[in-house]
C-alpha cells in the first residue's frame, strides 16, 4: 500500500513543479496567477475594511496586474493596431 501513495505522492509534485514553472515563465500564466492574487486580495479587502495591510496587499496585487495582464495586452493592442494602419 505505501509504493502507490508515494508513486501518487511523485506525480502530484510534478504537477505542482510544472504549474509553478508555468505561472512564472510564461505570460499567459503571470497573467493568471496576477489575476488571481488580485481577485483575492480584493476579497479580503472588502471584508476586512479597516485593515491597512489588507488594502496595502490588494494595492500591491493591483498593481502587479497592471504589470503583468493590462501593460502587454495594451502594448500588443497598440502594436497590433500601428501594424494595420501601415499597411496600403
Amino acid at each position: 500500500m505505501p509504493i502507490p501513495l508515494l508513486a501518487a505522492a511523485g506525480v502530484v509534485v510534478k504537477i505542482a513543479q510544472s504549474v509553478y514553472t508555468w505561472t512564472q515563465k510564461t505570460p499567459q500564466g503571470r497573467a493568471t496567477l496576477a489575476a488571481a492574487t488580485a481577485a483575492a486580495a480584493y476579497q479580503h479587502a472588502k471584508k476586512n475594511p479597516n485593515d491597512g495591510m489588507a488594502q496595502q496587499h490588494a494595492f500591491e496585487a493591483g498593481k502587479k496586474l497592471g504589470e503583468d495582464v493590462v501593460n502587454p495586452v495594451t502594448q500588443s493592442l497598440y502594436n497590433h493596431i500601428r501594424k494595420d494602419l501601415n499597411k496600403p
